[in-house]
């Protein structure tokens, strides 16, 4: 009896190929870390994703939220019942990567709710309960060049976009 061999490749050698790329590629990310640029789009998206929350949640709940913005981190506030601001332990502050830093342009002229001890304890961002919230542009910079725009007219869902 004689057997044919036929031409192609068994299921072990195509398993060891497979194995030695997905080794090479994990490699290739770990002397890759993130880039600033994936960085900022994960630090954009979750911004973008927690102003979306707090406004369905001002709504839902009938309360005022605020948020703190500092260069390199930022924090959810929520108003009492006394009108005082205070950090909402329902939602965690974040932390940015040290290589990114957040620049806020919001007006001053907007509505002032509430009060705190200090100014420096007040938050920047309001959303309200009536489904608005401040007027503002924030950019996540990179060694002071823009990367990504996040923005709002107070009214609108706000908007990330790349930085020009």
């Amino acid at each position: 009896m004689q057997r044919s061999h036929s031409k192609g490749f068994t299921l072990v050698e195509v398993l060891v190929v497979v194995l030695i790329i997905a080794l090479c590629a994990g490699m290739i990310g770990l002397v890759n870390p993130d880039s600033a640029s994936r960085q900022a789009r994960r630090e954009g998206d979750r911004l973008l994703a927690l102003l979306q929350l707090l406004r369905q949640q001002a709504v839902l709940s009938n309360r005022d939220y605020g948020l703190r913005i500092d260069p390199e981190a930022y924090r959810v506030m929520r108003l009492d019942e006394q009108g005082q601001w205070l950090a909402d332990h329902d939602w965690r502050g974040q932390t940015l990567p040290g290589n990114l830093r957040l620049r806020l342009e919001a007006t001053e002229a907007g509505p002032s709710l509430g009060q705190a001890e200090r100014r420096s304890a007040m938050p920047q961002l309001l959303v309200l309960s009536s489904d608005e919230t401040s007027a503002f542009t924030l950019w996540i910079e990179h060694r002071n060049a823009p990367l990504l725009v996040l923005s709002s007219d107070g009214i609108q869902e706000p908007r990330l976009e790349t930085a020009n």
